[in-house]
């Protein structure tokens, strides 16, 4: 994946469903009053808020003509539209939303952050049994273009037309029910001073960390159910019917629906450079799921990027900046897993066996060299702080025996420059009349070839040789 609600279309339109709205009488499907309430199987009505809004939420106060018996309204029990299931069993993976495992861990706590449910509502009697278009109860859905809009009923006014609700008479009885503990779990009322005062339990939905336009869907004929799921099949709309991300997919990919744009920044939220995409939020860090190109961060994924990264770098730079591989790769920041904590005693015999391993991320002049000299194991170390020779004993000897340094040079001298210049080489191997100690710097039969080494690079020979002398004219 803080606040933020909605999502795909009618994202909360299938969330709390017609929450305040048209209630059917149970017989019908419908909320109705019953014998004990079971205990939800889902957290959606108990579940703690990760949005705004805590506490009681606004109390409602209003006169009443007659006096009641009591000056606390006796409560009721109900049993339907307390969970998507009234057995309280897992909602069938068939009515989730379009991309939903099974089994099922619910949509991205990143993008949606965790609600509070304080409504009691069945799906299954409104748009199931009576057959209520969602846009019936949720009357900004068809034209909301961000998902920072507010998409329940606001009030009673979608609830009005079935139930003849009355804050003056908190308790009145009728059918469908009017009562305010009807559709508002906790609801409390109370007489006094000749007025009841009504306190109702704060309904809490952050707003999703996405982008989201309900009238785009809408407008392009995408249905509700097309991404959250059979709601009608339900009694309460939860946060597991808001929309996956696989499901998403399905229009917003190549080959998908033509209109459907692609990137990712189509959906999510991205940073002050409009590139990058916000992974941080409140309730949660934003992760790639592990079919979306194997890209789960898990415990390998140090080892397995380099091959998601140089399959498709512009897919991992959606979430990171260059600047980020560069830091790693650079050895400004090491990961701990990239060399043991013994390195430091280990590391020539790796840098022996490849080189340009190293040089990969660490510059030989920049790093090495500054490191081997200033600890003494270096030919230019400061003979007060030399403390051991990086060369075995006779390691320049003017015999060539396994072991001496012509053959270690020709193996791999990447190892000789990332201390050595030229110029150290030259002062045994070069000429006395260049300042050199005259030893022969070529090998057997090697008139024969350097034809072909000073055509394929000519400057070690000017070391030595000045570009006329005629001891290059055999090479030329």
């Amino acid at each position: 994946m803080s606040a933020r609600s909605s999502s795909l279309t009618l994202a909360l339109a299938v969330l709390l469903g017609a929450a305040l709205a048209v209630a059917a009488p149970e017989g019908a499907g419908g909320v109705g009053p019953s014998g004990s309430s079971p205990s939800p199987s889902t957290s959606a009505v108990t579940s703690t808020s990760a949005g705004t809004g805590t506490g009681t939420g606004t109390t409602a106060t209003t006169t009443s003509s007659a006096a009641p018996s009591a000056s606390v309204l006796p409560a009721q029990t109900y049993t339907l539209g307390l969970a998507p299931m009234a057995s309280g069993s897992a909602v069938p993976k068939a009515w989730l939303p379009p991309g939903a495992e099974d089994p099922d861990p619910g949509p991205s706590m990143a993008i949606y952050p965790s609600q509070r449910l304080t409504i009691r509502m069945s799906h299954k009697g409104h748009a199931g049994a009576m057959k209520l278009p969602c846009v019936r109860c949720h009357v900004a859905a068809a034209t909301s273009t961000k998902s920072a809009d507010w998409l329940l009923p606001t009030k009673h006014e979608a609830c009005v037309a079935c139930h003849s609700i009355d804050e003056a008479v908190p308790g009145k009885k009728d059918d469908p029910g009017a009562r305010c503990d009807y559709c508002h779990l906790g609801a409390v009322s109370t007489f006094a001073a000749g007025a009841w005062s009504t306190s109702v339990l704060r309904l809490q939905i952050p707003i999703a960390n996405l982008k989201m336009s309900h009238k785009a869907h809408a407008d392009a004929g995408v249905k509700c159910q097309q991404c959250h799921g059979e709601v009608q099949n339900l009694e309460l709309a939860t946060r597991d019917q808001l929309p996956r991300m696989k499901g998403c997919l399905g229009c917003h990919t190549a080959g998908g629906t033509a209109k459907a744009k692609t990137d990712c920044v189509t959906c999510h939220l991205t940073d002050k450079t409009g590139i990058t995409l916000e992974t941080m939020f409140a309730s949660g860090t934003l992760m790639p799921p592990k079919w979306l190109k194997n890209s789960n961060h898990g415990t390998d994924w140090i080892d397995r990027h380099k091959r998601v990264a140089g399959l498709d770098s512009a897919f991992c730079g959606n979430c990171h900046r260059e600047q980020a591989c560069a830091d790693c790769h650079d050895g400004k920041v090491r990961p701990r897993s990239v060399h043991p904590n013994d390195w430091l005693t280990m590391h020539e015999v790796s840098a022996r066996m490849d080189a340009p391993k190293c040089t990969s991320c660490h510059s030989t002049s920049g790093f090495c060299v500054p490191c081997h000299t200033r600890v003494g194991v270096s030919g230019a170390s400061p003979s007060g702080v030399k403390t051991s020779n990086f060369h075995p004993p006779n390691w320049a000897t003017s015999r060539r025996t396994p072991g001496d340094h012509s053959f270690e040079a020709q193996k791999n001298i990447t190892a000789c420059v990332s201390c050595h210049v030229e110029r150290d080489c030259v002062t045994c191997h070069g000429s006395k009349g260049v300042g050199g100690g005259g030893a022969d710097p070529h090998g057997p039969s090697f008139a024969a070839k350097c034809d072909v080494l000073y055509a394929k690079n000519p400057r070690p020979c000017f070391v030595c040789h000045a570009p006329d002398d005629r001891n290059l004219a055999r090479c030329r």
